[in-house]
C-alpha cells in the first residue's frame, strides 16, 4: 500500500478492472492510496473515501514528504493552489501568445513556483510540467473549518459560494461519473461545488453516516442545501429552484429546475419523487 498522485488532467475510476463501469473522475494533483494492482489497473481509495480501479498510467507514486506538500487536508504542510475556473491552459511563457503545455480543470491542485508577476503565476503540475497561468485562475486551498464553528454571516457566505461554483457548470453536458466542465453527473456537481469550498461530501446521491451532510426537514431547507431523489441529487438555490446535472434527454446537462408547478421549468417527475433534504449546516 502506498500514496500516489494523479498526474493526468483527469482520470476515470472504474468499478472493476478492464471493463468495469465508470464510477468517478479524479483530477490532477489529487492524492490516492493504492491498495492493489492487477495488470494495468490499480485499486485505489480517494481522500474522500471512494474506492475503485484506476489506470496505472494516470498516477505516480510519491513519498510521504511529497504527499504532505500536496495534501489539501493538511494545512500545516500543504503548499498547493486550486484552479478555480472551468478549464485553464498552462502556458509555456507568461503571455497570451505562448504555446499550451496542458489544460487542467477546476478543482485541480498545482504548486506555486513563485509570486505572481504582471498578472501571471509560475506553477508546477503533479505531472512535473512547469508553466504559467493567469493569477485569476487560482485560489488558495480552503482551510477546513467545521461549519458549526462559523458565524451566521460566514455560513451565508459559504452557502452563496457553493451555489456560485455550482452555477459555473450551467450548460455543461451530462456525463456519468464526470466532475469537470467537459461533463459531469448529478453527484459530481454537488461534490465539486462543496469541494471548492473545502468540504468533502459523499460522492453519490445518498446521505451517508461519517460524512458532513445530515437530513433536515424539507420545510427548513435553505440555499446551498441538498435535495435527494431516487438515484439523483440536486442543490437548492432558493425560491423553489434547484440546480442539478440531469441525464434526462430533454435537458441532458446542468440546468435549473423548479419544485413549483406554476414555474415553466417545473419537473413534475422530480418534485413528486423527492425523498429527503440534507445540509452540512447546523
Amino acid at each position: 500500500m502506498y500514496t500516489a498522485i494523479v498526474t493526468a488532467p483527469s482520470a476515470f475510476l472504474f468499478s472493476y478492472p478492464a471493463g468495469g463501469s465508470i464510477t468517478d473522475e479524479l483530477l490532477s494533483g489529487w492524492l490516492v492510496t493504492v491498495r492493489e494492482q492487477r495488470g494495468d489497473f490499480l485499486k485505489i481509495t480517494t481522500q474522500y473515501g471512494y474506492t475503485g480501479w484506476l489506470k496505472s498510467w494516470a498516477v505516480r507514486q510519491i513519498s510521504p514528504k511529497e504527499s504532505s506538500v500536496w495534501d489539501i487536508q493538511n494545512q500545516n504542510t500543504c503548499k498547493t493552489l486550486l484552479l478555480c475556473r472551468g478549464t485553464t491552459d498552462i502556458l509555456k511563457e507568461p503571455k497570451v501568445q505562448a504555446s499550451v503545455l496542458c489544460t487542467l480543470f477546476m478543482g485541480s491542485s498545482l504548486l506555486s513556483l513563485g509570486a505572481p508577476e504582471g498578472g501571471w503565476r509560475p506553477v508546477k503540475t503533479a505531472a512535473g510540467i512547469c508553466g504559467y497561468l493567469p493569477f485569476c485562475s487560482l485560489q488558495p486551498c480552503p482551510v477546513p473549518v467545521p461549519v458549526c464553528c462559523l458565524s451566521a454571516s460566514e455560513q451565508q457566505k459559504l452557502r452563496a459560494a457553493v451555489i456560485r461554483y455550482a452555477c459555473s457548470y450551467l450548460g455543461t453536458q451530462y456525463r456519468w461519473g464526470g466532475k469537470t466542465h467537459e461533463g459531469l453527473d448529478c453527484s459530481g456537481l454537488t461534490f465539486m461545488s462543496y469541494y471548492m469550498c473545502g468540504i468533502l461530501i459523499y460522492r453519490d446521491a445518498a446521505i451517508v453516516e461519517g460524512y458532513p451532510v445530515h437530513e433536515i426537514p424539507l420545510s427548513q431547507i435553505q440555499p446551498g442545501d441538498l435535495l435527494y431523489f431516487p438515484g439523483h441529487i440536486a442543490l437548492y438555490t432558493g425560491n423553489d429552484k434547484y440546480i442539478h446535472s440531469t441525464g434526462n434527454p430533454a435537458s441532458f446537462g446542468c440546468v435549473i429546475n423548479s419544485l413549483n408547478p406554476e414555474d415553466k421549468n417545473y419537473r413534475e417527475d422530480l418534485a413528486c419523487s423527492l425523498t429527503a433534504a440534507g445540509s452540512v449546516f447546523p
